[in-house]
């Protein structure tokens, strides 16, 4: 089997790098903790607008743990602990 060369990419080029990553989980967490008072004040759906962006925060968790196995196994030849596939709990 061949190994593939996997080119350079920049950092700041990355499409999803840590920096990237952490402001997003940050925004969709504040968003989500800004709906949860919004409930506590009668603001209709902010209960489930928080648990709808608590599971796109925790939805890009694991997109970002597949990135990680990715690039381990890219640059160390350590075998990706996931299949790179989204998966999204029944119900």
């Amino acid at each position: 089997m061949t190994k593939k060369t996997v080119p350079y990419i920049a950092y700041k080029d990355f499409p999803l790098n840590f920096d990237r990553y952490n402001n997003m989980m940050d925004e969709l967490r504040d968003a989500a903790r800004g709906f949860a008072r919004l409930e506590e004040k009668g603001w209709p759906g902010a209960r489930d607008l928080d648990k709808r962006l608590m599971a796109i925060w925790s939805d890009l968790s694991r997109v970002w743990e597949t990135i990680v196995e990715t690039e381990r196994h890219v640059l160390y030849g350590a075998p990706p602990e996931t299949d790179g596939q989204r998966h999204h709990p029944e119900g």
